[in-house]
């Protein structure tokens, strides 16, 4: 059977397909790569390598880039101030002086028969006391007051519990915060919150309670 036939590429002769040289011109019929089969083998290795190289850099950056981000975060939690009960810290762009100054968990706030409240079954009572000055030049209106929260160590908030902190101010006696009004320059008031959890989380792990951004920690 006849080999086909193409065109040479040099004299455009019909030669067989697949010869080396055209028997007529002598030109050489194969490609640049088949005629430097060595040259083609090492600049594919030297593509290979770059390459690869390329890849690699690429995935270093990446990791680097989230080790960089966990050491970061790392970091900002460590150096993150927690204070203990009885310490003194401002709050709103240091408006604010504010002192955590007891913390005591109960089953029953106040008088039951009046104000007072009973602990749910299966809770517990996390009642605080606190004061706040205002130590700037300026009033500070109730809406400008911190947050405050009783946060457990993996962050989660709790709102208090209005009933238990009214019952808890009249057992106490010495809340005397501002609702409406104003906190004038260099006025202190003191206030109560109290905040029911379950008695068998509460016993587990640490707790905080969170004023704007700052945490003291009270147990």
């Amino acid at each position: 059977m006849m080999s086909k036939l193409v065109s040479c590429k040099a004299c455009d002769k019909d030669i067989a397909k697949g010869v080396k040289k055209c028997p007529d011109c002598g030109k050489d019929q194969r490609n640049w790569f088949m005629r430097h089969k060595i040259m083609t083998f090492i600049a594919g290795i030297i593509l290979i390598s770059i390459l690869g190289s390329a890849l690699s850099g690429a995935g270093s950056e990446e990791a680097s880039t989230v080790s960089s981000e966990k050491a970061t975060k790392a970091k900002s939690e460590s150096e993150e101030t927690v204070y203990n009960v009885g310490d003194t810290f401002t709050a709103k762009g240091d408006q604010l002086e504010i002192s955590l100054t007891k913390f005591e968990e109960k089953d029953v706030v106040g008088d039951p028969d009046f104000l007072g409240k009973k602990v749910s079954d299966g809770g517990t009572f996390a009642a605080i006391q606190y004061t706040m000055k205002n130590v700037s030049e300026e009033p500070v209106g109730m809406f400008d007051y911190p947050s405050i929260n009783l946060v457990d160590e993996k962050g989660t908030k709790f709102d208090s519990d209005v009933d238990a902190s009214s019952g808890y101010a009249v057992e106490t006696d010495i809340d005397n915060s501002k609702i409406l009004s104003d906190l004038n320059p260099d006025i202190s008031v003191t206030a109560t919150e109290v905040y029911e959890v379950s008695k068998d989380k509460f016993s587990q792990g640490k707790w905080y309670i969170q004023i704007g951004e700052e945490k003291v920690q009270i147990k």
